[in-house]
């Protein structure tokens, strides 16, 4: 069964797929190596995807939402999470601005749904959309700022600090 990503992902996928099987095996044991980073592109009309495909530059090349808006649904990907902050992609320039205008899109999506399923962390249902929308752009907007986030996802997660001085890096054009 084919698995799909955007174009601009799938291209990235085979390109890193070597590199990425040989840190799996090195620290994912168990994992089957065959599927790593084996996408399928998107056809450019949709395709078998039922939905419409959100695609943006946040997070990850590529990366995409799905609207179900005929379900309430938006699946979300690796954003709107209630335990992830954003997290950019040190292969790409000014992610703060790529992230604005990615949660710009999903807040629209999200406004034709009643739930929001984030690849990690919890199911939102209509208020806690809007909440988690609201903690994506305060933490981006602090970045912005050259400010330190308030947010409770950085307390509740000590690996975070990693990924989170990366960000903090990356936002002041380091």
């Amino acid at each position: 069964m084919p698995r799909y990503a955007t174009a601009a992902c799938a291209n990235l996928a085979g390109e890193a797929r070597e590199r990425a099987q040989a840190m799996a095996t090195e620290s994912a044991s168990g994992i089957p190596l065959e599927l790593i980073a084996l996408v399928t592109p998107l056809p450019e009309d949709g395709g078998p995807v039922p939905g419409e495909i959100v695609e943006h530059q946040a997070h990850a090349v590529g990366h995409a939402a799905i609207l179900l808006a005929d379900r309430g649904v938006l699946l979300a990907g690796d954003m709107l999470s209630d335990v992830l902050i954003p997290l950019f992609d040190p292969r790409q320039d000014d992610q703060v601005g790529a992230y604005e205008m990615a949660l710009d899109r999903l807040e629209e999506a999200a406004g034709h749904v009643e739930v929001v399923v984030p690849g990690h962390g919890a199911v939102a249902e209509s208020p806690e959309v809007a909440a988690r929308l609201a903690a994506d752009h305060a933490y981006i907007d602090a970045l912005r700022r050259g400010e330190e986030p308030v947010d409770a996802r950085l307390e509740d997660a000590d690996w975070l600090s990693g990924p989170h001085r990366s960000n903090l890096e990356q936002a002041r054009g380091r």
